[in-house]
């Protein structure tokens, strides 16, 4: 059984809506979804640990009021930089593909979508796994040891390793959706993925957008 299936209600996306509800949040599971991020932290999460580093050293006078102002500055523009993913636009997209307003993930708008994919992707596409793989979990955040993990990351993908798209397959379900034939780059190892599971390398390819549009969808309508 795939990660992708055993973890698609909780990666699931919400469409915007008047009639959501606020969400009281425990502490504790922030906590523990805090500490199980704490190797994946983007460049935003670093400058803001930084940052409160920095406003605790210039509180005690160890350190000049000028590289904190600097730093906020750049932390600003970084922010400015960023952007914001629009559902509404996304839909659109969405609804083009599969030429109706019928979003519901099912055997005909994945065919749909698996023949749009197939016509529009360019080649070559350069994948990698859009988080760790479910055989992962265990040795990133369990008790699994380095040197086993090392081990088995030479005959089973893993969400470090860049893949070169090869082929579709024909058949694919709800459950996994469409599938892929990727070869890893390293050592040209063969691997079939769900490609829910993937993402483009490279933010700057045109296939980006195609891949995360794809993966948005699937998470969000099955």
């Amino acid at each position: 059984m795939s990660k992708l299936y055993q973890n698609k209600n909780k990666k699931k996306i919400q469409p915007p809506g008047d009639d959501l509800k606020p969400i009281q949040i425990d502490e504790t599971i922030v906590s523990g979804l805090v500490n199980k991020q704490r190797n994946r932290l983007d460049s935003s999460d670093r400058m803001m640990m930084l940052q409160g580093l920095i406003e605790q050293m210039e509180s005690l006078g160890l350190i000049d009021k000028n590289l904190l102002d600097f730093l906020d500055n750049d932390n600003d523009e970084d922010d400015d930089d960023e952007e914001e993913f629009n559902f509404e636009e996304f839909e659109e997209r969405v609804k083009k593909i599969l030429g109706n307003n019928r979003l519901k993930v099912n055997p005909k708008t994945l065919n749909k979508y698996f023949k749009y994919l197939k016509e529009n992707l360019e080649l070559p596409c350069y994948l990698s796994g859009s988080e760790e793989f479910f055989w992962e979990e265990e040795y990133l955040y369990g008790s699994g040891k380095i040197k086993e993990y090392e081990e088995l990351k030479k005959t089973n993908p893993s969400y470090t390793d860049v893949f070169v798209l090869e082929n579709f397959q024909p058949k694919f379900d709800e459950m996994d959706g469409i599938m892929v034939d990727v070869k890893r780059a390293s050592d040209n190892r063969k691997f079939t993925l769900p490609l829910a599971e993937l993402e483009v390398s490279d933010e700057n390819s045109p296939n980006y957008s195609l891949i995360e549009d794809y993966l948005v969808w699937f998470l969000t309508y099955s």
